[in-house]
């Protein structure tokens, strides 16, 4: 009786065995870049700041031409040679650090009249795991017959 119990536990061994009785890990293994939890834009104003009824969309977009995230001001003067308060962005997609070596910076404004806006413009991004990274573009113009730029972040790495 006791080599008929051996004989059973050694089958039932040599069965798990052969059908793949080993534990393998199916999963996959990423990595995960941290994610932008705010971004800033301040703007330092030149010859020509920008006048309260002309409107102005920073947008942060990843390579793809994703929005990652927006600000929008309008009836806010921006008076000539005037460093004007940071204002946040409103996060709208993902945006990790992986995309900050592809990604870009559009500008447009909807100008009043014959307004134009010279500037230069400084941004501010934090991400998830406590890092922030900082952009500087100088010497920027926006106007009537030039209302959008395209900025790239590798371009204005500070």
């Amino acid at each position: 009786m006791h080599s008929a119990i051996v004989v059973l536990a050694t089958a039932a061994a040599l069965s798990t065995a052969a059908c793949g009785g080993t534990a393998r890990s199916t999963t996959v293994q990423t990595r995960a870049f941290p994610t932008l939890t705010s971004a800033t834009a301040t703007f330092t104003t030149l010859d020509h700041g920008k006048d309260e009824d002309s409107a102005l969309t920073v947008q942060l977009l990843r390579s793809n031409g994703e929005l990652g995230a927006e600000m929008h001001t309008v009836g806010t003067q921006f008076d000539d040679h005037a460093s004007i308060p940071p204002f946040a962005f409103s996060l709208a997609g993902p945006f990790t650090t992986s995309d900050v070596n592809s990604g870009e910076v559009r500008l447009r404004m909807a100008p009043d009249g014959d307004d134009d806006f010279t500037f230069n413009l400084h941004m501010t991004m934090r991400f998830s795991d406590g890092t922030s990274r900082n952009f500087v573009w100088r010497g920027v113009r926006l106007d009537r017959t030039s209302p959008e730029r395209v900025l790239t972040l590798s371009g204005g790495r500070a």
